[in-house]
């Protein structure tokens, strides 16, 4: 699982004057939609369900509003409303969401008995619509009724009343929560209206009378949960206790089981990428209290610590949302007109150099260009996007198996890569005439890995399918296969390779332990690399006696260009990059064991990549300028040009 830590959060207001904003959603094009229930108009009344004697009256002065670069703008007008005549208490279009193709869908509440729309004339209230347009017009396209399922059915045997409230979109399927009803129905796009949950009601005592009362569940906010069921938060009806409302997971047979409790007035709900669940309470005193302030909680994935993100910035909050990067945007003051924002808090968190992910996975592909065998490592992605996961290629040491890799392998993915470990089988002729056979890396497996990796990306069956980054790719190497790396990056091929080689723009950086890179096996002469601008780091045991730290230390020298890296892991040998060392091949005992040692340059490698490929900026403060003062086993000797580097990673 991703982890994730909480830390400070600094708030800033993205959109403001709007009008009672509730739900909100990221589109496909990246920008988030705010769904506006509006101010209501001068049209058509029916009753208050809150206020006896008051009316909401209609006006078509609901709308959604897009953010996108730093612009709010209504890009739907036109929808009803219903509002109390200051335009407080508004019912109207509550959540947008948007299909797997992109289509935009919205429901549109009423807190009402749905007969009551006879007098509005409005059918649009309690429907699913589709959006037509963002064009900043009035075009949507009624598909179905939910306010006559109520009407006809009341499920939850309750009062007749319905209200829109949330809206999941899940393969093809429209699930909608009616928080006047109850229940949460779902709808495949073509299908019939189904009933998928009930939440039932509750006896309490009203305090203003001191008689029993039935007190209403009112599900406000649906999301889906790591482990794919339905996780439903309730505001509870009157008397709004504090402390009595309820997540609700919805198990196999749809019926509600209490996952967590003891909330006050949920308005919604969200999962972080780590499974820790976010719950934002609309009045974290209770509605009857007098004061409007809403509450932020974080429950940790194993539901043992919680912990309050925001309080008082927080007015009648009504929407949440996060983004990829665990930024949190609110819907605040969600039922005022012309006083709404969308918030965004940002969570500035400590850089931590730990794995990005638990669980990592294998399996074994043949690389079709040369037949190779080659093994696979992913991380186990609990919310996977496209194009999620860089390449990583490890070429290896001559004549070393792929499987004497696959503990620095797992470590590598673990954050946050797809990598790959070929046995590339081949034969080379020597300088005196004789051929040498074995597994040996070459330039070319660079580009046949990569078409490797665009195949799998692609196929449906692939354990890879779509979560490959294939316009990154890195290189790992050890001794020989970091040479051929270093020669891979340079565009240029200095292993006899079997194939032509030309260097694939897809290939950002490499990082490469125990190699040196020698005009001939311990010549002493070392040419000068021509990186052009590849970042390029290289990590060198104290103890390696066949690629000693001196000749890697003169290979650094001769990297051209900036940013590089030359990391020294105290008292590791040429094997410790190994599951096992080698006593045979390696005269020198290392001082650190082979564990420590292996997770040390699985990590190292892991960081290089993800400053250089992903554009982490934690990770490229770390490796160049804190993390060898906080590694007791690493030292490092770095150059690096900040600026240029994020230049080129901004406009890549």
């Amino acid at each position: 699982m991703l982890k994730a830590t909480l830390a400070s959060i600094s708030i800033e207001i993205l959109a403001n004057r709007l009008d009672s904003p509730r739900k909100l959603s990221f589109g496909p094009d990246g920008a988030l939609y705010v769904a506006e229930a509006g101010r209501g108009g001068t049209g058509a009344s029916i009753p208050s369900p809150s206020q006896p004697g008051a009316l909401l009256s209609y006006g078509a002065t609901g709308a959604i509003t897009r953010i996108q670069n730093g612009v709010a703008e209504r890009v739907v007008t036109g929808l009803p409303s219903l509002a109390l005549p200051d335009g407080g208490d508004a019912a109207g279009v509550s959540d947008i969401e948007f299909d797997k193709d992109g289509n935009a869908y919205a429901i549109i509440g009423l807190a009402s008995n749905p007969a009551n729309r006879d007098n509005l004339q409005v059918p649009d209230f309690s429907q699913l619509i589709a959006i037509d347009r963002f064009d900043g017009g009035s075009s949507w396209t009624r598909l179905r009724d939910f306010g006559a399922y109520e009407q006809n059915n009341n499920p939850d045997k309750q009062d007749v009343t319905t209200n829109l409230y949330d809206l999941l979109i899940k393969d093809n399927t429209a699930y909608v929560l009616d928080a006047g009803a109850n229940d949460l129905l779902q709808r495949a796009f073509g299908g019939d209206l189904n009933l998928e949950a009930v939440f039932p009601p509750r006896t309490t005592m009203n305090p203003l009378t001191g008689e029993s009362v039935v007190w209403q569940s009112v599900p406000t906010s649906i999301t889906e949960g790591p482990d794919s069921a339905f996780y439903v938060g309730e505001l509870t009806g009157f008397p709004f206790q504090t402390g009595t409302a309820q997540v609700y997971r919805l198990n196999a047979e749809g019926e509600p089981e209490v996952y967590a409790g003891g909330f006050t007035n949920i308005a919604d709900l969200a999962f972080d990428q780590s499974g820790g669940l976010y719950v934002l309470e609309y009045d974290a005193d209770g509605i009857l209290s007098g004061s409007d302030a809403g509450s932020l909680i974080y429950v940790s994935p194993d539901g043992k610590t919680r912990t309050t993100i925001a309080t008082d910035e927080l007015i009648n909050p009504t929407g949440l949302a996060l983004d990829s990067n665990g930024d949190i945007y609110i819907s605040n003051k969600g039922f005022i007109a012309g006083q709404g924002e969308v918030l965004r808090l940002k969570r500035e968190t400590p850089f931590s150099p730990d794995p990005i992910y638990d669980q990592v996975k294998r399996y074994t592909t043949t690389i079709t260009a040369d037949g190779d065998p080659a093994d696979i490592y992913y991380p186990v992605l609990p919310n996977s996007t496209p194009d999620q996961l860089p390449i990583a290629l490890m070429l290896q040491e001559a004549f070393t198996d792929k499987a004497d890799y696959s503990n620095y392998a797992k470590e590598v993915a673990r954050y946050g890569f797809v990598v790959v470990v070929p046995n590339n089988e081949r034969t080379l002729t020597l300088m005196d005439g004789q051929p040498l056979s074995g597994l040996l890396a070459e330039e070319q497996q660079v580009n046949d890995v990569l078409d490797q990796i665009k195949l799998e990306d692609a196929d449906t069956a692939s354990p890879i399918f779509e979560i490959a980054d294939t316009t990154n790719l890195g290189l790992l190497g050890d001794g020989f296969g970091g040479f051929v790396g270093l020669a891979a990056i340079q565009n240029i091929i200095r292993s006899a390779s079997t194939s032509d080689y030309t260097r694939p723009p897809e290939l950002k950086a490499g990082i490469f332990y125990g190699t040196s890179f020698q005009t001939a096996a311990n010549s002493g002469t070392f040419p000068t690399i021509d990186n052009q601008d590849i970042p390029t780091g290289l990590i060198a045991g104290t103890l390696d006696s066949i690629n000693d730290f001196g000749e890697v230390a003169s290979t650094y020298v001769k990297i051209q260009d900036a940013p590089k890296a030359l990391i020294a892991i105290e008292g590791a040998n040429h094997y410790s990059i190994a599951n096992t060392d080698n006593p045979m091949l390696e005269p020198n005992r290392p001082t650190l064991d082979q564990a420590t040692a292996n997770g040390t340059i699985g990590r190292w490698s892991g960081l290089f990549l993800r400053a250089h490929l992903l554009g982490d900026q934690g990770a490229f403060d770390y490796v160049y300028k804190t993390g060898g003062d906080l590694d007791p086993n690493v030292s490092i000797i770095s150059q690096n040009s900040p600026a240029q580097i994020w230049l080129n990673f901004i406009s890549s």
